[in-house]
């Protein structure tokens, strides 16, 4: 599917008055593959082509930093992530939509891997070594991500691995400058408003979508309590 088509559909759901809620909204993406994915709902940043560099990166994240229990926040669909052996003694992964985690569990779930439905912006998350966060603050306000981050925060996990679009330089929040209504956009954690330190490890994806036009996508670790909030979004 065209990404124009892509992005018309997503901004005629987020106008309709059922989206007055993100469990909502992501369901209904959900159940309708509004993302355009042949091999998951997630979209196609989650087959198994896009994900093949962090397929095999992720788990020698998680044996340096000696990582025994790992939350996946969202988890999407399992995709590409049930292919990967990452060596920890518990795996929890958090999605919105109820349906998902469900089919999850029903799926995937065992003794070591369960899944739970949360909404990050506000509900509890259970405390983990690592917080793995892929492709999650792209499709939200400045201030839901920075709700998020500080609940990644209060947590009690140590490091927090998510995505960062590494040349951009300038973050715009979901309503631009122009008043045009976003659902999706790159952002840079390290600039403004987030200004995020350097990151202890930093892994480009290799993504080609959209003819390589988001080749700078990558995964940065850092440590949460390296991650200051600013006063405006506390």
């Amino acid at each position: 599917m065209a990404l124009a088509s892509i992005y018309q559909k997503l901004l005629i759901f987020l106008k309709d008055p059922f989206f007055d809620k993100l469990q909502d909204k992501f369901t209904k993406i959900y159940k309708e593959n509004t993302f355009g994915g042949t091999e998951s709902r997630s979209g196609e940043g989650s087959d198994l082509i896009q994900s093949a560099v962090i397929r095999r990166k992720i788990p020698k994240i998680v044996k340096a930093h000696n990582i025994s229990t790992f939350l996946d926040a969202p988890c999407g669909d399992w995709n590409w992530m049930r292919t990967v052996d990452l060596g920890v003694q518990k795996y929890i992964g958090v999605d919105i939509v109820p349906e998902l985690i469900e089919k999850n569990n029903q799926d995937f779930g065992n003794s070591m891997v369960s899944f739970q439905k949360i909404n990050l912006v506000k509900d509890k998350l259970p405390q983990t070594d690592l917080i793995f966060s892929r492709d999650c603050l792209v499709h939200l306000s400045f201030k839901d991500a920075y709700k998020i981050i500080s609940n990644f925060k209060k947590s009690g996990a140590k490091y927090l691995l998510t995505t960062t679009f590494t040349d951009r330089d300038k973050n715009i929040d979901l309503i631009d400058e122009e008043g045009n209504e976003l659902f999706w956009r790159p952002l840079n954690m390290q600039i403004a408003p987030f200004n995020f330190p350097a990151p202890l490890e930093l892994v480009n994806e290799g993504c080609t979508e959209c003819d390589g036009l988001f080749s700078d996508k990558c995964l940065g670790l850092w440590l949460l309590d390296d991650i200051i909030m600013p006063k405006r979004y506390k």
